[in-house]
């Protein structure tokens, strides 16, 4: 007798189980509310995906946009510059249009886009991208994504972009694997069947996790065909390792739901009931528990809102204004010979600007102090709410999702972090030049600090 493996230890499966196999598709096919779960799973998938992309799509322009503003603004002063090395043009008399000036390069009009490239898989996930700017603006006087940013803490983005894969597979798909497996043991003593089932020389329970079994690959195979379509009818590169992770993730978080329904289903009650229970438990682990998370995570690490955050900004720079004079003073007693450059100095641009720098410098100690303070806060609510995740699957799914798609909230940190960083490197690099009284060279414009890959 010719025999294959059968999923199950070193059980061995015939030809006649091969057969239940075939039925068993042909049931699950000819199934009219499978036919509907995997036409609304298919329009899901899609919906979801094409949204994903129209996000995408719109941070490509908007990085686009800005950093065209910044190639023509340093294109256009470095044809400038050039005219003026070969002596066809006259240095502006205005220092803001003076390409020669480092300061006039560095800050004002000038400066240079950091921005955050979507990952290829960006498109499965908003995470945190709703929230946090995607690119910022750094010159000599400091960073400015609150102001760059369009979407930061915009209600109609956040409404209409929650909509994603990541939606789909952590909310909605739960639902219909209970739909597809809430009653495969009920059904069969509803309609009389079961007993039937007993008088047959098989183990019950083998019976019911061959069924699951079956039902798992087939919604899992069924997935990432729909996924694949999708992503390649939009255009999204997914010929990578970490499409894989996000299938192999899809299909673990599938697992949990279909041996919950195994569970179910064992404890012998009505479709009625098993369909409750099955509800109530997504209810707990799709809702309540993160929603618990999260309030148990702002109560014990609470973070300030928006507006008090800008608020104590406020004042801690109104507060900083009053120290200048003092701070400028202690500086001079401990720099006597940069006061004695000060009083020789008659031009005003350079006057102010010996001053701004002084003060940029400690503003920028003075002002890091201060943002500690909210984002150690921040950091300590995040990693309470990441131990209690463990409670739930949805949680973990929904991070996971995040993290391949690179829209998760320590993604976005290390930008504003690695942001900082280069605004120290660009400050440096043209008051190294402005210090120096060195003008700038058409040479320097192709030098000047550039973003590394983030």
């Amino acid at each position: 007798m010719v025999v294959i493996k059968w999923s199950f230890g070193n059980s061995i499966c015939s030809k006649k189980q091969i057969e239940m196999i075939k039925l068993e598709l042909k049931n699950i096919v000819r199934n009219p509310l499978v036919s509907i779960l995997v036409l609304f799973l298919f329009i899901f998938i899609l919906f979801a995906s094409y949204n994903g992309k129209s996000r995408v799509n719109k941070q490509l322009e908007g990085i686009e946009l800005v950093k065209n503003k910044e190639n023509t603004f340093y294109t256009n002063h470095k044809n400038n510059l050039k005219s003026i090395e070969e002596g066809t043009k006259k240095t502006p008399k205005r220092v803001f249009e003076d390409p020669t000036n480092p300061v006039a390069m560095g800050n004002y009009y000038g400066g240079t886009y950091l921005t955050v490239t979507p990952a290829p898989l960006s498109v499965i996930s908003n995470g945190q991208s709703d929230i946090f700017p995607y690119y910022s603006k750094v010159n000599i006087g400091g960073t400015n994504a609150e102001k760059n940013n369009d979407n930061f803490e915009n209600p109609m983005n956040i409404a209409t972009g929650g909509f994603d894969l990541a939606f789909v597979f952590v909310f909605i798909l739960p639902l219909l694997i209970i739909a597809f497996s809430y009653n495969i043991l009920s059904s069969e003593r509803e309609q009389g069947t079961l007993r039937l089932l007993l008088s047959m020389p098989i183990n019950i329970k083998t019976w019911l996790l061959k069924k699951i079994v079956f039902r798992y690959f087939f919604l899992v195979l069924l997935i990432s065909a729909i996924l694949t379509l999708s992503l390649a009818i939009i255009g999204v590169n997914f010929s990578n390792v970490t499409y894989l992770i996000l299938l192999s993730s899809i299909a673990l978080y599938t697992l949990f739901w279909f041996g919950l329904a195994f569970l179910i289903n064992l404890l012998n009650k009505s479709s009625s009931q098993n369909i409750i229970l099955l509800l109530g438990t997504w209810l707990l682990f799709v809702l309540i528990i993160p929603s618990f998370v999260n309030i148990l995570a702002s109560s014990v690490y609470p973070s300030p809102s928006r507006v008090e955050y800008i608020t104590s900004k406020r004042a801690i720079e109104k507060e900083f204004e009053k120290k200048e004079e003092a701070i400028l003073q202690k500086f001079y007693e401990e720099n006597p010979s940069e006061k004695d450059k000060e009083n020789n100095t008659t031009n005003r641009f350079r006057k102010y600007w010996n001053k701004n720098f002084i003060l940029l410098n400690e503003k920028n100690k003075f002002m890091d102090a201060f943002e500690s303070k909210y984002e150690n806060q921040s950091m300590n609510q995040r990693e309470f709410a990441n131990k209690l995740s463990w409670f739930s699957p949805a949680i973990i799914f929904q991070n996971t999702m995040n993290e391949i798609a690179e829209t998760d909230t320590q993604h976005y940190l290390s930008f504003q972090n690695s942001t900082k960083i280069f605004q120290k490197e660009w400050t440096e690099y043209f008051y190294s030049k402005y210090k120096n009284h060195q003008k700038l060279t058409v040479e320097d414009f192709n030098n000047f600090p550039k973003q590394k890959n983030n």
